[in-house]
């Protein structure tokens, strides 16, 4: 049975007709429908505004906090293209690069091997022969790490982000130390062979003018590459007349967003001045003890990004969904994954590009040694639930090699040609709503195949 909304004024009037002296009768209507009935609307019009506010908080659009990347070369860089933006400044700024930067563009075997690589030999500006090391670039998953405190602090459901082609690039620094080490059998505990965490001394030295032979991966090197997001961060200063909060010297400052694109998503990047947001339809609101304030800092996530500028050709990732199911359980409703459909049709939501398709699911005491471990939210901590008591949740997939050639990633570089980047953010993501199991993945041939 439908329940149905309760009339107030409806049933003064019905109560009112029951009175059957006039003077008393007209006494009553003038008190009760002048007096008694505004009261009663103005509440009930509060408490569907503040429904409406709550309701706003917890419905926020998965789709317009999408996270794309690629990677271009740099002479390649268009600053005129509004959709994508550098990951790292530095890498449109000369003066801020630390090192030499490396792409590499193999695959996920010949990428572990690359990673294993003690050191290679050089030769400097000078013509002196040299040793150099390779370490994983800290600035791109630094940037991730930000991105997930940005989501934090907004009270935005985490979706990983592929890093698929952050992974790939590696920061070239001087390694006399290691090469030694290597030399007179030494070769463990090297500086810079730690993924990711790695540091050295050299972080000054770009090794301008030095030439290095990377064996039998110079033809997996890119020299001048470097990574492109849709994200674009921005200041905006206090409007000029704000609105004081009723419960102390507290002023409420509004990020008006009819002012953008209203398609994109944006979030309101924290400091010391503010003491709490929350967003209300085309606006987020943040309450500060500063009356006015002139370089606060705000994200935009663009829209799906375009490919138009010259040399913009390489795959994009991204982890966009179908449907926003994860968000629906984790926000509306608080729930987890229960039965193997429900897990399959989550699967299915994410951005694969058609190149894996989850085929099985299994419970293991130990994981295998073939298996892909969940290591895209490399900042996430384990202190309440450790890994390693854990039982291990295995997803088997299937590689479908012909799908790398249809579709948008048509004509684009397949760095990723076994699909290993895309099955590492597959579990990533997987593991954020498994608690209780460690997930890791096996990736098999393409069964059609056969």
């Amino acid at each position: 049975m439908q329940e149905q909304k309760f009339d107030m004024e409806d049933y003064i009037k019905q109560r009112l007709a029951e009175i059957s002296d006039t003077d008393e009768r007209s006494f009553a209507r003038e008190i009760m429908l002048k007096g008694f009935l505004p009261a009663v609307q103005v509440m009930e019009e509060r408490y569907r505004s503040l429904e409406e506010r709550v309701r706003q908080e917890i419905e926020i659009p998965g789709s317009r906090y999408t996270v794309y990347t690629t990677v271009i070369r740099l002479r390649d860089y268009d600053a005129s293209n509004s959709t994508w933006f550098p990951v790292c400044r530095g890498d449109v700024e000369p003066d801020r690069r630390a090192c030499r930067r490396i792409y590499f563009r193999g695959s996920a075997g010949e990428k572990r091997r690359f990673e294993q690589q003690e050191f290679f030999t050089a030769v400097d500006a000078m013509g002196q022969p040299r040793h150099v090391g390779i370490r994983r670039t800290e600035d791109y998953r630094r940037a991730v790490e930000e991105l997930y405190g940005l989501f934090v602090y907004n009270r935005v459901p985490w979706h990983t982000v592929n890093t698929g082609d952050l992974d790939r690039f590696y920061d070239v620094y001087p390694a006399e130390d290691a090469a030694e080490a290597v030399l007179s059998g030494e070769s463990r505990g090297l500086p810079g062979k730690d993924f990711p965490d790695s540091d050295s001394g050299d972080e000054t030295d770009n090794l301008d003018g030095w030439e290095i032979d990377f064996g039998e991966w110079n033809d997996r090197i890119g020299q001048d590459y470097m990574a492109v997001w849709n994200l674009e961060y921005f200041t905006f200063r206090s409007m000029k007349f704000m609105v004081p909060c009723i419960d102390g010297k507290y002023y409420e400052h509004e990020l008006n967003l009819r002012e953008y694109d209203p398609d994109c998503g944006y979030m309101v990047k924290g400091n010391e001045d503010i003491l709490s947001i929350r967003r209300e339809q085309g606006r987020i609101l943040m309450v500060s003890l500063k009356e006015s304030f002139q370089e606060w800092q705000a994200c935009r996530f663009g829209k799906r990004p375009d490919t138009d500028s010259y040399g913009y050709s390489h795959r994009i990732l991204s982890n966009e969904r179908k449907e926003h199911f994860a968000d629906h359980l984790a926000v509306r409703y608080g729930q987890g994954i229960h039965s193997r459909t429900e897990l399959f049709r989550l699967v299915e939501e994410l951005d694969t590009e058609g190149r894996i398709r989850l085929s099985g699911c299994r419970i293991r005491e130990k994981e295998q040694p073939d298996s892909c471990p969940a290591d895209m939210n490399w900042f996430f901590r384990e202190d309440l639930f450790p890994m390693e008591t854990r039982k291990v949740l295995e997803l088997t997939f299937e590689r479908h090699t012909q799908a790398a050639g249809t579709g948008e990633t048509a004509g684009r570089e397949p760095w990723d040609p076994d699909g290993e980047d895309m099955l590492r953010y597959i579990i990533s993501q997987i593991q954020l709503l498994f608690d209780e199991y460690r997930c890791v993945g096996i990736l098999h041939p393409d069964m059609s195949a056969r």
